[in-house]
This record gives C-alpha cells, structure tokens and sequence, in this order.
C-alpha cells in the first residue's frame, strides 16, 4: 500500500521507518520539495522512500499520517489539500501543545467545546479522520512489544470502517491491545493525556513507558 507521511519530525520518520519496514511505499511531504530531512530520509530507506511537499504526499498516499506538530496542522493539511485526501483515511498524531518552562498546556483554541482532532474533521469533512499514538513518545508508537507488558492503543473517529483499518495499522505496528475511544471529540481525551508524557519522562529519563488499561475485576 502507497502511504503519505506529512511531516519530518521524530514521530515522522519512526512512523515512515515502520511503514517501509512492514513492505509499503511511503512519501514523507514537508513545506517544501527540497526539504533537507525528508530528502535524507527516503535516500537512506531505498527505492519505496520518497519526499515531496504536503500536497505530493497527500496525493500519493492511499492512506495518510499526519505527524506535523499540532499548532501547525491545520495549515499543513490545507498545503496538502482537501482534494488530495478527499475520501481517505488520514491517522492524525497532532497534538495542540504549546510548550513553555518545561511544561505542556493546550493552545487555548483547542480546549472547552471542541479540540483539534474535531477541528481537523470540521477542516476536512470528506476525510475519515481517526485519531491514534498522539499520547505516548514516539519510539513506542510502533515498538509497544519492547514493555514487559501490554499497553493499550487507543483511538477514535466517525468512520467505523477507518477505524477497523487503523486498529489494523496498529496490530502491524505491534499492539496487542487496543481500545476504541468512540468519535473523534473523544480525542480531547488522548489530547490532554498526551501532556502527561513531560512529567513521566521527566522522572524516568526514558520514552519506554506506555498506558494500560485494566479492564477486569476480581471475583
């Protein structure tokens, strides 16, 4: 399967990287076609890598990866352009933080009634938007299998066949267990849980954590 992968970042190239290694063909896009990062990314991953801008991406992919960082999002995925993802399913990462003194809050656009997950469906309403592995760091996004126990992948969307496609996705990334949030306001939730990523890799120096959700009750 061809994916587009918008974004140059750390979680941008671990996604990718994962992408090529399970045997598809990626485009990372960035801003510009030339972008240095991207271009060192697909030279160094063979024939199945390529770079391009957003909009290159977003026409290549038949599925989309939003890695861009949150506050930039919505300009990105108007670089890329409704067309391009129209009918598609797009996996945004994105995350509305604004950091400052070593903490993370929520750009205050995105808080009280709506979040960025429900603005990127608003922005894109004939993409089938779900929302995943924005809360952890991302070098357990497609390692989970590295904790000594299970932790649990969430996610949400409109879109109950997006869905099936993404938790898919997420069992070749690894996680053996994942949990279905509901639509995509759910991704308020993983939003703000996505902040308490600072303080746990602040005391544990380590991105090899994750969540679990413990389902079952004693007899």
């Amino acid at each position: 399967m061809k994916y587009g992968v918008l974004g140059t970042g750390d979680v941008a190239q671990v996604i990718a990287g994962k992408l090529i290694e399970l045997g598809h063909e990626v485009m990372m896009g960035s801003r510009t076609a030339g972008n240095e990062k991207a271009a060192g990314w697909a030279s160094a991953h063979g024939d199945r890598a390529k770079c391009g801008t957003f909009a290159d991406a977003a026409a290549f992919g038949e599925r989309v990866f939003n890695c861009v960082q949150g506050i930039h999002s919505l300009e990105a995925l108007e670089s890329a352009g409704k067309d391009n993802l129209k009918g598609k399913i797009l996996i945004d990462q994105s995350n509305p933080y604004i950091y400052q003194d070593g903490h993370i809050t929520l750009d205050p656009k995105y808080t009280g009634e709506t979040c960025l997950g429900d603005e990127v469906q608003k922005l894109l309403p004939e993409t089938k938007v779900v929302k995943t592995l924005n809360y952890i760091g991302c070098v357990m996004m497609t390692n989970p299998g590295e904790l000594t126990e299970p932790v649990t992948g969430f996610y949400c969307g409109n879109d109950e066949k997006a869905k099936e496609a993404v938790r898919g996705i997420l069992r070749h990334f690894g996680w053996t267990d994942t949990f279905d949030m509901g639509d995509i306001s759910m991704s308020r939730y993983t939003e703000m849980l996505g902040a308490f990523w600072v303080p746990v890799f602040g005391q544990m120096k380590t991105m090899h954590w994750g969540f679990r959700l413990v389902r079952t009750v004693k007899e």
